[in-house]
């Protein structure tokens, strides 16, 4: 549990931390200060810095946590552990907390937020943090479409890119033309840390607005090489960031590993006045596959370990481990509304596949050839239920046709059904397109992701009985990524988002995320742009974004989940993703040597786990 503690009483949050406590900071800081290496702590935090009540009491300084990634298309991974944004979850994924920002305000239409930043608050090389750089990553980032393209609805409302203004040094303001009522749900998120990752001071010098001598053709190129977001963050040396921890030793390249150690201006200090993180560094042991980490695993190597070892694929490697004593398990409910879904690509560019999925009769059938039965008994070891897609039973969203329709096995019915479009088939079983060629869909989907491929390959074989050649093409992470960006897919296969949290992440319900809304990418371009880029959508899906921008709008929580439910229900009218069965709960495992991580958390992205449980008060103790 962590608290916010204003110094001795309500009166005292007018007072500087000094002035009611010591502070006191990690031994290898404070040998740099007595060397004239760094300046005092005292002027290193803020006048009045968070105070977080660590998970466990105790805390020590010192120690290097090693977990593991896999070596290419992983930084995500690195993300989830030290990636800081205005605003936080709080553990129980209940609601959002200050961070970054001291504390915000909002109009009663949400067009207007006042972010109130911590005064004297610095950058990991010591520059002061203010209002300029969010005015700088807002105005001349995200709003500038040769940098940023079309950005993300999040950061839109109205058709139109929002806008900030400096208060002053601490006080910035964001408008946006209509409301965004989720705008600190968004930057508590992955996605949301745009605003806090662009230096100024550091940033402009390749911003061609600001230095002429880099503008033109590669200013893009240019900017996001030295002042990249996402993944690319871990990938380079140099550019200051917020985070507790800074990259000493950046991903990629073949390197065996990536290293980022204490950022002596980390802004937050536990409730003796000790800054934290606790630990000195975080070693993120890069693999080739998750084979090899689950084997490193088992071998006692990796202190805290949840990423490709939280499925049932691992559990053997698990039991193993906590047999020995040293560990112990990590309970995660999972929030997804399935574990391997089918984003059928809608707009894909094969006309002729991109038009039997605009008819709901031909996904149906699909649907219905699918053994969901056998892949929760096969796959899933019996521990999950055949299920569609949307939240579950009892939440308040939950909706039965989307959860339920066409998720019988029905083989039969399936093979009438495309018998009735016209589908003939060939000498080998195979179904044909009106031009001859064989109805082939290519998925793709991530190699490592074992319960993934083994769905597919049960699914290929119901699919062969109707005639539908499903062809996996099972690669790198980075590879699928790339292959989505550039719309070369008929199936994208990922989980299934959107159960426990559909209103934060409803990129399966509609077309509105960017990356992952794999229904039909171009939708999403078409929606961010406000049509001047991407694929028009379908008139269910642009009913659905003109519903999604209304949600976003809302004055109420009451009108808001009516227009969700509406959102819902044209969902499962497009049923353009198909769902397999539900989600089961993940395990991770830590060492019995580490404090402060919470026994239980949840296994979620827009809750980046471990992310909001504070990686920077965990500690080891023997």
């Amino acid at each position: 549990m962590r608290i916010y503690l204003k110094c001795l009483s309500v009166l005292a949050s007018s007072f500087s931390l000094g002035a009611c406590q010591t502070l006191h900071e990690a031994p290898a800081l404070n040998a740099e200060v007595v060397a004239g290496k760094l300046a005092p702590l005292r002027q290193r935090l803020p006048e009045k810095p968070e105070v977080i009540s660590p998970n466990e009491t105790g805390g020590r300084y010192g120690g290097i946590l090693h977990t593991a990634l896999l070596a290419n298309g992983d930084d995500n991974g690195v993300l989830r552990f030290i990636a800081q944004g205005l605003t936080r979850w709080d553990p129980g994924f209940d609601q959002v907390l200050p961070n970054i920002a001291e504390r915000w305000t909002v109009n009663e239409s949400a067009t207007e937020y006042v972010f109130h930043l911590r005064r004297g608050m610095r950058w990991s090389d010591g520059q002061p943090f203010t209002a300029d750089d969010i005015v700088f990553a807002v105005n001349d980032v995200i709003a500038d479409p040769t940098l940023f393209g079309a950005p993300p609805d999040r950061y839109q409302a109205g058709g139109r890119v929002m806008q900030a203004e400096k208060i002053d040094d601490w006080q910035v303001r964001i408008r946006f033309a209509a409301g965004n009522r989720q705008f600190p749900e968004e930057l508590a998120g992955p996605y949301g840390h745009h605003l806090v990752i662009y230096p100024r001071h550091y940033c402009a010098q390749f911003h061609p607005r600001h230095n002429p001598a880099v503008a033109g053709n590669k200013a893009r190129e240019t900017f996001e090489s030295k002042c990249p977001a996402y993944g690319e963050r871990w990938m380079q040396l140099g550019k200051p960031t917020l985070d507790p921890w800074v990259v000493v030793e950046p991903y990629g390249d073949g390197r065996p590993r990536v290293l980022v150690q204490r950022n002596p201006f980390f802004w937050p200090v536990d409730t003796a006045g000790r800054q934290l993180s606790y630990l000195d560094a975080i070693e993120f042991r890069l693999f080739r596959n998750a084979d090899e980490i689950v084997r490193t695993l088992a071998e006692g190597q990796l202190d805290l370990q949840i990423r490709h070892v939280a499925g049932l694929s691992a559990r053997d490697a698990r039991q193993q481990l906590l047999a020995r004593g040293t560990h112990v398990l990590l309970e995660m409910p999972d929030v997804n509304a399935s574990a391997v879904g089918l984003y059928l690509n809608h707009t894909t560019p094969d006309e002729a596949v991109r038009k039997l999925y605009g008819d709901v009769r031909f996904k149906a059938a699909l649907s219905l050839a699918m053994d969901r039965a056998a892949i929760a008994r096969e796959v899933f070891q019996g521990e999950v239920q055949p299920w569609q897609v949307g939240p579950p039973v009892g939440h308040r969203f939950y909706d039965a046709r989307l959860a339920t329709q066409y998720i019988g096995h029905e083989p039969a019915r399936a093979a009438q059904i495309l018998d009735a479009l016209g589908l003939a088939r060939d000498a080998q079983g195979y179904r044909l397109l009106p031009d001859g060629r064989r109805l082939s869909l290519r998925a793709i989907v991530n190699r490592q992701s074992a319960q993934m491929v083994s769905t597919l390959a049960l699914i290929q074989v119901a699919w062969k009985q109707i005639g539908v050649d499903l062809v996996i093409e099972a690669a790198d992470r980075s590879v699928v990524a790339q292959r989505a960006w550039s719309n070369d897919y008929e199936i994208g296969v990922d989980v299934v988002s959107g159960g426990i949290d559909p209103t934060q992440n409803p990129r399966a319900y509609l077309a509105q995320h960017p990356a992952d809304s794999r229904q039909g990418l171009p939708w999403v371009l078409w929606y961010n742009s406000g049509g001047k880029r991407g694929m028009k959508p379908s008139p269910g899906m642009i009913q659905r974004q003109q519903l999604w921008d209304q949600w976003k709008a809302a004055t109420s929580q009451d009108e808001a989940d009516v227009l969700f439910r509406r959102i819902l229900a044209l969902a499962a009218d497009g049923l353009e993703v198909l769902g397999t069965v539900t989600s089961p709960a993940q395990q991770g495992v830590r060492s019995l040597r580490l404090h402060g991580v919470p026994a239980s958390m949840p296994g979620a992205w827009i809750w980046p786990t471990p992310n909001p449980s504070l990686p920077q008060q965990y500690f080891f103790a023997d």
